[in-house]
């Protein structure tokens, strides 16, 4: 007689998501290399399934030959942004307190601030900012920040030595996730997969493509139109914080804002009003057009995500908010539209022609 399983339901699965969901948060540092070596993988498939045929029916050559260039491409990015923003950072800890004398001079002009019923001149406010400043450097904190730089040296070495195992084995990664589902509730996975996917694959490339084009056109602007000091590093950090959503934005225009005050007051309104236009082209070209329907979430939507994301898992939660309120939406779309199971196969727990 031949043994027979049940159908696992919806709990189990349920149970399963939750102890997945914990693991993740346990180790959501040590995932953030196999995640963005995840991210390369996903996003190549494509291209490395068209080349195989053409490769005699071989993956690999394709694979080694992205893998060379991404991180050819990434170690001299890297050496580049290193080499110009240790000049950088040397010139501005020497220039540090006149800079900040300037900005704050240029914010909160020659007659001060009043806040709650005390006045501040700009020179106060300068030498508390500076204090605050000072206190960050002290032998606690930049151990720490050693230990952090250590970490990210870390994590992005070991993400370029797993970019070539998921480029060459994304395939029987994928299909191996997918065999993890039992067979009766893999056919309508498969079902939403096409659309999915796609989605997916078009908001990652889209998003590296809005990092690109942020980066390069702040330094464009900030390093040959207006010869900000630190434009290299800046741009890098402002076309970054394009992964973050609202308080990205928001934080690039503060940091540029920053950057330039120090140059005189036309000096800033130029610099900003070329930062505004940027975001604008951002918000209003480039996003839409490159994210597709990802970009369509609404923003409250897209803040609580990144919220709750960010402080459950950290990076991972920052990199996956987005496109995972995006599937949560297209799945209910998916869902809502089928029609209604009648109430005594409800009952019986049949669900459909998934079912064998």
């Amino acid at each position: 007689m031949t043994n027979r399983r049940s159908p696992v339901g919806g709990w189990p699965i349920a149970i399963i998501g939750m102890v997945l969901l914990l693991l993740v948060y346990t180790l959501r540092y040590a995932l953030i290399p196999f995640l963005f070596a995840g991210m390369f993988g996903f996003v190549l498939n494509p291209v490395l399934r068209w080349l195989t045929p053409r490769m005699g029916n071989r993956r690999w050559p394709g694979a080694v030959a992205f893998s060379i260039l991404i991180i050819g491409g990434a170690g001299f990015a890297l050496y580049w942004v290193g080499s110009t923003a240790f000049q950088d950072v040397s010139h501005l800890l020497g220039r540090l307190p006149e800079m900040i004398r300037t900005g704050v001079g240029s914010l909160v002009g020659p007659d001060g601030i009043q806040v709650f019923g005390t006045h501040y001149s700009p020179q106060q406010v300068a030498n508390k900012v500076i204090d605050g400043a000072t206190n960050l450097g002290n032998a606690a904190r930049v151990l720490l920040a050693v230990k952090i730089g250590a970490g990210l040296l870390a994590e992005f070495f070991l993400t370029m030595v797993l970019i070539p195992y998921f480029l060459v084995s994304w395939p029987r990664l994928s299909a191996g996730a997918l065999w993890l589902l039992p067979p009766e509730r893999r056919v309508s996975v498969e079902r939403m997969l096409p659309t999915l996917v796609p989605m997916l694959r078009r908001y990652m490339v889209g998003l590296m493509c809005v990092v690109v084009y942020t980066t390069t056109v702040a330094y464009i602007g900030l390093g040959a139109i207006f010869h900000v000091r630190g434009a290299a590093l800046l741009s890098v950090v402002v076309g970054v914080l394009e992964l973050v959503p609202v308080v990205g934005p928001i934080s690039s225009m503060l940091l540029i804002g920053l950057a330039s005050a120090q140059h005189g007051l036309w000096h800033l309104l130029s610099v900003m009003s070329y930062a505004l236009a940027l975001r604008l082209s951002i918000d209003n070209l480039v996003g839409p057009f490159v994210l597709g329907r990802a970009a369509t979430i609404h923003p409250v939507i897209v803040i609580f995500g990144f919220v709750v994301g960010v402080i459950l898992f950290g990076i991972i939660g920052l990199v996956l908010a987005v496109p995972t309120a995006a599937c949560i939406k297209l799945i209910l779309e998916e869902y809502y539209a089928e029609p209604i199971a009648p109430r005594s196969r409800a009952r019986s727990g049949d669900l459909g022609p998934t079912e064998s």
